[in-house]
Order: C-alpha cells, then sequence, then structure tokens
C-alpha cells in the first residue's frame, strides 16, 4: 500500500532533515503529521500545520499528515485524529526508506522476522499478532511464550524461504521485516498487505527508540512505548554522561570479534555497542582492511597480537555455548588457546569475555552496554551491576528470566 511518488518525497525528506534546527530532539518521529519534525506528534503540530496554512511557517515533509499533496485543514484534522487515536489512516516513514500508508487501526499482525517481537511484548502490544517467522518460534522462544505465540501459523524465514501464501491466507494489514529485504517481501505480496520495516534490533539506542516512538502510535500503546524508552534512556544517560570526558588515550583498548578474525569498528554492528562505553576499539582508524558488506573486517591473527588489546570481547550465538556455566567455560578456554594469545594484556589480565548475540542485537540492546561499561571502565561503573539491570527489564517488560547467560564471566 505504498504511494508511487515516494521515491522522490523519500529524497526529499532525508535532504531536508539535514538542515534540523540544533535544538530540535536527537530524532524525527518519521509520521506524516509530525509537522514540526521533533519526536512527537501533539498540539505543536497543529499549530506548525495552521502557520504554514496562514503563511507564516514553512511546509515540512512530514506536514502533510494524510498524505493528500497538499497542506489544508484536513491535516490538521488528521494530526487531532492520530492524538487522540483515532485516525483510519497513518502514513510512516520506516527504515528502509519507503513512505508506507497504513490502514488503521491494525487488527492483525505477521511478524516475518526477529526484534519487533521483543518490542511488542515489552509495549504489551502482542494481541493483534497472527502469524511468525520461524526464528521467532526457534531463537526466541523466551518472547513468543510471553506473547502468547507459540501456537500461531509459522511464515517461514526470509533468510531459507518465506511461506508467501501462508502469510496472504492470514490476510495481515501488515508484515513487519528487516530493511534489507522489506522491498522484496513488499513485491511478493497483494497492495492491501503493508510491508513495514523497523530497526529496533540494532545497537543503536537512537534507532531502538525511534522504532518504539512509531510503534507506540501504530499500536496506540504511546503510553507502554514511553515506559521501555524512560528505561532506556536513563542507564544510556548514565553512560554517556560518565564516560564522555574520558581521555581516549587512558582508556582500554579492547577488540571485539563478532566470528573468527572478524570485528567492527565503532561506526558498525558490535563495535558501535561498544563505543562511547570507556574504552578504544584497536579497529578504529584502521586502513589495513577493506571493510565488508556489513562494514565488518577480516583481520588477521597478527594484527590483532600487536594491538595487544587490553580488553577482548567474544560474539556468542543464542542458545549455544552461554546456556550452561560449564559450556561457557570450555568455549572461554577454546577462545584464549590461540598461538601468542597468552602474551596478550587480555589474558594475562583475565579480561576475555564472551557475551550473547541478543545482548547487542535486539530492543533490549541498553543492557549490552551497560556489560560493556562495566567491563571496560569498573571502577567508574561500580554502581552499576548490568545483571541486575537485564533482570529488571526482562521481570518489568517481558514478564519472565532471560534462559541464558549475558556474559561469560561477569564483571567482578
Amino acid at each position: 500500500m505504498n504511494n508511487p511518488i515516494f521515491m522522490m518525497k523519500v529524497i526529499v525528506f532525508c535532504f531536508a532533515l539535514a538542515f534540523v534546527p540544533v535544538d530540535a530532539s536527537d530524532f524525527t518521529l518519521q509520521i506524516f503529521g509530525n509537522a514540526n519534525l521533533d519526536d512527537s506528534i501533539d498540539e505543536l503540530d497543529i499549530e506548525y500545520v495552521q502557520g504554514i496554512i496562514d503563511g507564516t511557517n514553512d511546509e515540512t515533509e512530514l506536514s502533510d499528515a494524510n498524505y493528500d499533496g497538499k497542506i489544508d485543514e484536513e491535516d490538521i484534522v488528521q494530526i487531532n485524529q492520530i492524538i487522540g487515536g483515532e485516525e483510519k489512516r497513518l502514513t510512516i516513514l520506516d527504515d528502509a526508506e519507503r513512505i508506507v500508508t497504513l490502514d488503521m487501526p491494525l487488527e492483525r499482525v505477521v511478524l516475518a522476522r526477529m526484534a519487533v517481537d521483543q518490542a511488542l511484548v515489552a509495549m504489551d502490544a502482542t494481541d493483534k499478532v497472527v502469524g511468525i517467522s520461524s526464528d521467532i518460534k526457534d531463537y526466541h522462544p523466551h518472547i513468543a511464550k510471553p506473547g502468547g505465540w507459540m501456537d500461531l501459523p509459522n511464515v517461514g524465514y526470509v533468510y531459507t524461504e518465506l511461506d508467501y501464501e501462508k502469510i496472504i491466507e492470514l490476510n495481515p494489514d501488515i508484515v513487519f521485516m528487516d530493511p534489507q529485504f522489506a522491498t522484496e517481501v513488499d513485491e511478493k505480496l497483494p497492495d492491501t498487505i503493508s510491508v513495514v520495516a523497523l530497526s529496533t534490533g540494532v545497537p543503536d539506542t537512537k534507532k531502538v527508540i525511534s522504532g518504539f516512538k512509531i510503534l507506540g502510535v501504530m499500536f496506540r500503546k504511546e503510553t507502554e512505548a514511553e515506559r521501555v524508552i524512560d528505561w532506556i534512556q536513563k542507564y544510556d544517560t548514565i553512560i554517556r554522561e560518565r564516560t564522555k570526558d574520558l581521555n581516549p588515550e587512558e582508556q582500554p583498548t579492547f577488540y571485539i570479534e563478532a566470528d573468527d578474525w572478524v570485528t567492527y569498528n565503532s561506526e558498525q554492528w558490535d563495535g558501535k555497542a561498544a563505543a562511547e562505553c570507556g574504552g578504544r576499539n584497536i579497529a578504529d582508524g584502521v586502513n589495513l582492511f577493506i571493510p565488508g558488506e556489513n562494514g565488518e573486517y577480516a583481520v588477521s591473527p597478527e594484527w590483532v597480537l600487536e594491538q595487544n588489546p587490553d580488553v577482548i570481547f567474544r560474539r556468542i550465538r543464542a542458545q549455544t555455548d552461554l546456556v550452561s556455566e560449564e559450556k561457557a567455560k570450555a568455549r572461554l578456554a577454546e577462545f584464549i588457546n590461540r598461538t601468542g594469545w597468552d602474551e596478550t594484556n587480555a589474558v594475562k589480565n583475565g579480561q576475555v569475555y564472551l557475551y550473547v548475540a541478543e545482548m547487542n542485537f535486539a530492543p533490549c540492546n541498553i543492557i549490552g552496554r551497560c556489560y560493556f561499561a562495566k567491563f571496560l571502565q569498573p571502577k567508574l561503573f561500580r554502581d552499576i551491576n548490568p545483571k541486575d539491570i537485564a533482570d529488571e527489564y526482562w521481570n518489568t517488560f517481558i514478564g519472565n528470566e532471560y534462559p541464558e547467560m549475558w556474559v561469560y564471566p561477569e564483571p567482578k
């Protein structure tokens, strides 16, 4: 259900965001009706649109609230309806940079990929889901069970094969998908089914918060979404405030490994999760290696030894080596037993840690940042217990215990 002129609108919108005033919010709520380009839709947007109509304000790329190509009183009506949770249609710019118009309210939802699943459970918006992907059942049963989804129809897995016939049979209003697959999936479904991509499962606090904001409006659960956002921001603020004035030269160096001899700098994935947590990533500013498709660097064992990192982190897939202390201990011993590693500062000082992927690649990724901060700056975060923070999140917003260890070993 996409407007055929969306590409031009997206280009103009993205250009406009480059010139958002410095006193604007850290991000813009990407919903049409957010006329003043802040992080919410409220009475200020009504005032702004009225100013456009009166000729005193400039049109913005989100001021056409009902997305009909003109700014008029109908847009004020639409904004009032969004504020009251009574809109019949809602137009958003998703994280695949696609303009998507949804019929509201949402009554039938298919989760064709992980990440949004956890967000919906956290904000108590689970009752509209009618089908889920196999990876949610296989890798996120701790989310599917509290969501009440384990017995729902399986719609396949995008990395092998989605069951498009099953999705069409379920007749959803919306299908959630990863940004890189959104267009492909959208093209294989009828126009009556909207496909939306939201990046709630990436190690980027701003994107996660933006995703919760949009989901809150879409599911009319704004209060619940704000509760989660406030919780995330509380700990994110603590980390940023305590580390912002640290001298980079005095910070410990670290190597973060996502796969065997594969790492990321502070701009991408695992490296981004650990950025601004009180350490220096040895991959930052290095031009020796050509980045891969996802920004990863395949590094040499010799280079890592030459950098002699103070701390080493290794990502572990869920439901494997961190399901028990026995397995974790064996995996850590295997990881450390690399040629020459016994001479590195990290190994000599007992600063090598395993971490579960979900610590960074889920809406709760602030848990990962708390762990990285604790490992890298233990004195600065002596009053922070990441395990307690993780338990707080799962008990408060998910309603169960996380089924495996987040890290091994736990910080001292």
